[in-house]
């Protein structure tokens, strides 16, 4: 068992999943270096958690009728209907937020998904390695949001806010007191049953 907020307890759940789910193309590369990513951060923080979860790899068509806006809302959708504790989209479709006037990175819900758009990533570098390298680091932004552990002050801090893709390239770790707040958060996720997490949109990742 493990300590819940309100001072009761969680039971250990077995079979708790993190599904990354690639819509539309995708290549090797990025499927491998966001499920590394994913698979090291977990295993920096397993002997806290009250399970390890598998990390699975699925893949969908892109969905019709994306609009030329907020374009995460029919991702979202998609993502409803997959099972997972925590559930991640990868997209190379532009997410454009109208209230902002700009392409943002991702978008998270406080239901365990979260979606990422590559989009800016492939059009504002132009190496590859370095695109990876950032790609791996945003995936466990997206991962914050989706496990709803708040954005960070710490500028060097991979939960810090980011506005352009050079922000990822100072970010090197993840802060001590965002280890607890994901500690914390993936206990929960990890041990509530799928699909009963909540349906609140988060702010996006700027």
């Amino acid at each position: 068992m493990i300590s819940r907020y309100d001072g009761g307890e969680y039971p250990i759940k077995k079979g708790s999943r993190i599904i990354l789910v690639f819509f539309g193309d995708t290549t090797p590369d990025l499927e491998e270096v966001l499920e590394n990513s994913l698979k090291q951060f977990i295993d920096s923080i397993q002997v806290d958690l009250p399970v390890i979860p598998r990390i699975l790899c699925r893949y969908e068509s892109m969905p019709r009728n994306i609009p030329p806006h907020n374009q995460h809302r029919v991702f979202f959708s998609a993502l409803q209907k997959i099972n997972g504790n925590i559930v991640l989209g990868i997209t190379g479709t532009e997410f454009y937020d109208p209230q902002l006037s700009r392409y943002v990175f991702c978008y998270g819900q406080v239901d365990g998904r979260g979606m990422l758009s590559t989009y800016r990533f492939r059009k504002e570098t132009n190496n590859s390695r370095l695109f990876l390298e950032r790609l791996g680091k945003q995936v466990i932004r997206v991962l914050a949001m989706a496990s709803t552990v708040d954005s960070c002050f710490d500028t060097n801090c991979i939960i810090s806010l980011h506005q352009r893709v050079e922000d990822l390239d100072r970010n090197w770790y993840v802060c001590e007191p965002c280890r607890k707040d994901f500690i914390r958060n993936l206990a929960f996720f990890l041990s509530v049953p799928e699909g009963r997490q909540g349906t609140l949109l988060l702010p996006e990742c700027k």
